[in-house]
């Protein structure tokens, strides 16, 4: 086997030939069979004959491929253009697996794996596999500045390209964080599928494997491919990757390690992971992803996919709770304070039923509330917040159905005395009227006699005056009888 590369970080493939001696010509009749295209470096070029891409600058260089950016003429497309070195036309199995990553890649249509517009031959016979550009940076280079939040966000959406791929039947066998490209309006591409075979029936994914049976990164592979398990390797070997690549973001460490690459193969077939310092439910899932035998990890990138979403939850539950006991340490004991804090406890156990934080937090504040209100005698409102299944809530919860029975009882005596009060007061309203309609009647008899002595007196007012007139009438006749005989003694 020859490895090339001693970084443990770096991708290994070994490469026998993949074809006998005899089946040379039917490599050398594929490549033939793929189109040609025209590149240039230089406007010159371009205007002496017509091309198809035009080159700029080189972007990156691996083992087996140089990397340009450039753009597609017909259409002005900015592009990535991935050339096969020249050294490795001659290497069959290398020109095989470089058409077959542009080939593999190409029947994989979905948002974080990198689109490929074509693969082919230059006009000067380089194999070539061109691609959309993503200008951004990889993920191994920014995820230590990265809330860890922001990296299991990411994580979810590889899995979601690998666990499409895997629909497809292609299992990947490189992933890494240095093999996730980001994007600078947020796309997140998995690159490098150099390494993934076909497990469809017609993929004869034992011949792919066989050709680069160690094939993969040390600091990342799984036991069965560091051992050379060709039949072991399926989607849990990838499961195993993603598991590797879920510690490294999560805890800064690759998860196998040793003093060269040699060592670093050994680490990994032994399954031999280096502590980290870290020991939370995100590590528990990584662990299990990456157990020693295939049959023991998640059985599938979904189901993985599902344990980080539901940390994710607990983990927004925690945060939750968090919240929560800001508000339920606040003095005072307010309804406000509390019924927000007991408002958040209840949302992060719907995020997490199981959370024992909010469990007890939304217990304590209940119970708080509960005594809250039965201070304020606010009776109803404290029994509401009380749970008739819980122990620690029976003592509040049975002071407060106690003072409800008082409340009751009294409620009831004041129910007598007020009857009795407005017994009363009826009554007296009764005397009352009796005795103003009495007091009136007696008005009314003292009215008529006043009235009746007015009209007798009015009688003999009359009285008097016709016996005055009588009387100077009589007093006038007198006169006038007397007045002769008065006469007769007057002097002649």
């Amino acid at each position: 086997m020859a490895r090339r590369k001693q970084n443990s970080k770096q991708t290994l493939s070994s490469s026998p030939p993949i074809f006998a001696k005899d089946d040379k010509s039917s490599l050398a009749l594929w490549i033939t069979d793929l189109p040609e295209y025209r590149f240039a470096f230089s406007e010159t070029e371009e205007a002496l004959s017509p091309l198809n891409f035009r080159l700029h600058k080189k972007i990156g260089e691996g083992g087996m491929g140089v990397v340009y950016n450039g753009v597609q003429s017909s259409v002005g497309r900015d592009i990535a253009v991935k050339f096969l070195k020249p050294e490795f036309l001659s290497e069959h199995g290398a020109a095989r697996r470089f058409i077959l990553e542009g080939q593999i890649t190409g029947r994989l249509d979905h948002p974080h794996i990198l689109p490929i517009i074509d693969i082919g031959r230059s006009q000067n016979g380089d194999l070539f596999i061109a691609m959309k550009k993503i200008s951004g940076s990889r993920w191994d280079q920014t995820y230590s500045q990265r809330r860890p939040k922001e990296n299991l966000g990411i994580f979810l959406r590889a899995c979601d390209a690998i666990a499409y791929a895997h629909s497809r039947g292609i299992i990947h066998r490189d992933l890494k964080p240095e093999n996730v490209m980001l994007g600078e309006f947020g796309e997140i591409i998995i690159t490098d599928w150099g390494l993934a075979v076909s497990l469809a029936p017609d993929g004869d994914p034992e011949s792919q494997c066989a050709e680069q049976m160690q094939a993969g990164t040390p600091a990342y592979m799984a036991p069965e491919v560091a051992r050379c398990h060709i039949a072991s390797i399926n989607e849990r070997t990838d499961v195993y990757l993603l598991g590797a690549t879920l510690l490294e973001i999560w805890t800064g460490k690759a998860p196998h390690t040793g003093k060269d690459v040699y060592a670093c193969l050994e680490a990994a077939a032994a399954n031999i992971i280096q502590p980290v310092d870290k020991t939370d439910e995100v590590v528990e899932i990584a662990l299990r992803a990456m157990a020693t035998d295939p049959a023991d990890r998640y059985s599938s990138v979904r189901e993985l996919q599902n344990e980080v979403q539901e940390y994710l939850m607990h983990s927004e539950s925690l945060s939750l709770n968090s919240s929560a006991k800001v508000e339920f340490d606040k003095p005072g004991n307010s309804y406000s304070d509390l019924s927000r804090a007991l408002a958040l406890f209840e949302e992060a156990l719907k995020l997490w039923p199981e959370n024992p934080e909010a469990q007890k937090g939304a217990m304590q504040t209940r119970l708080r509330f509960a005594a809250a209100a039965l201070a304020r005698g606010d009776l109803n409102l404290g029994e509401s917040l009380l749970l008739s299944d819980c122990p620690a809530h029976q003592p509040t919860l049975v002071m407060l159905r106690e003072a409800q029975a008082r409340r009751k009882h009294r409620i009831r005596r004041l129910q007598v005395v007020s009857v009795v009060f407005m017994g009363f007061a009826i009554s007296v309203f009764f005397i009352i009227l009796n005795m103003k309609s009495r007091l009136e009647t007696e008005r009314d008899i003292t009215l008529a006699s006043f009235n009746a002595l007015s009209l007798e007196k009015s009688a003999l007012v009359a009285d008097r005056d016709v016996a005055l007139n009588t009387l100077k009438e009589l007093k006038a006749e007198k006169e006038q009888l007397l007045r002769p005989f008065f006469n007769s003694f007057q002097p002649r």
